[in-house]
């Protein structure tokens, strides 16, 4: 595998230079390869976390070798690693082809990959696809990592078009992507099955209406999937939304041949969306009072028929 050196640069008011106190960098060498692996799965496979067995080329383009660390001042310490480039370490995924124009390119490593899904983090893009629920969930408890002293991990010789880094703004704006993504939620979606990629168990498919979708295999039973290419299907699971509310992914856990009446189903599943009251009640005018935020729209006169309607509609 073709090795290439990228660093962490850890930055603190104290503590740190040559000769850091160990409780400042001990959580983020500990955390690091899970994120890494958390990372590239969501890069490969439209999902950071993922059952059965992972293909080991996977777990090869997550892996790091610590070779060190130096001290640049006495607030910063820099963790020097040799990573893999995605092409070397993974080369038979690529031969697959990419379901998705963002997807991993051969020249990156998972240092380049992460640093360019918290570039997207940190500017709060909705529609992403280079972050699912749980890697925002990861992302977000940095910030106990942070709390012990540090002020930012920078990622300075990582491949990406801005500089970033993991900082308490980053950890924060994880948090509320993560707190906005509608809960998953079963489905059922017929479509032309397109594209499939063996060894990652992705499936690419087109609606009727023509927009794509992605699913990842994660049914129990071993299926012959190479079957139903290039043909209607219909596939049920667990839809996986972005924090805009649109279709990430779909766990699949099962897959049959479209019959006629399956046309009902082409067409891309919506979230759940459920009232925030607490949200509702924080943009009420600043004389309301928090029930009144939420109640007072209701007319003051009405029936009990009417109040009992729209007391139903507020669930």
């Amino acid at each position: 595998m073709k090795l290439v050196e990228r660093t962490f640069e850890l930055r603190g008011p104290e503590g740190l230079g040559a000769k850091p106190r160990p409780e400042l960098i001990g959580p983020v060498l500990s955390s690091l390869h899970a994120t890494l692996l958390d990372t590239v799965r969501m890069g490969f496979l439209h999902s950071s976390r993922t059952t059965g067995r992972i293909p080991s080329a996977l777990h090869r383009a997550a892996e790091v070798v610590y070779t060190g660390h130096t001290g640049k001042t006495d607030g910063v310490t820099e963790l020097h690693f040799e990573v893999p480039q995605f092409g070397s370490a993974a080369g038979e995924l690529f031969a697959q082809g990419q379901l998705w124009e963002t997807g991993p390119q051969p020249e990156q490593t998972a240092v380049d990959l992460l640093a360019v899904t918290l570039g997207d983090v940190r500017q709060m893009a909705k529609d992403s696809t280079r972050f699912d629920h749980a890697l925002l969930h990861r992302f977000s408890r940095y910030e106990r990592v942070l709390k012990r002293g540090l002020d930012a991990i920078g990622l300075p010789d990582a491949i990406t078009p801005t500089a970033t880094a993991i900082d308490m703004d980053l950890s924060r704006a994880a948090t509320s992507l993560y707190s906005e993504t509608p809960p998953p939620r079963r489905v059922r979606v017929c479509g032309r099955l397109d594209m499939l990629t063996v060894s990652r168990r992705v499936l690419g498919f087109y609606l009727d209406s023509g927009a794509a979708a992605t699913a990842v295999w994660m049914g129990a039973d071993v299926v012959d999937l190479a079957g139903f290419l290039n043909r209607r299907v219909l596939i049920e699971g667990i839809a996986h939304f972005r924090p805009s509310g649109t279709l990430l992914r779909i766990d699949a856990e099962a897959i049959d041949h479209a019959g006629p009446n399956d046309e009902f189903f082409s067409t891309l599943p919506l979230p759940d969306f459920r009232r925030d009251y607490t949200l509702e009640a924080s943009r009420g005018r600043p004389s309301q009072t928090p029930h009144g935020a939420i109640f007072g729209f209701l007319p003051g006169d009405e029936s009990d028929h009417e109040f009992a309607a729209a007391v139903e509609a507020l669930g």
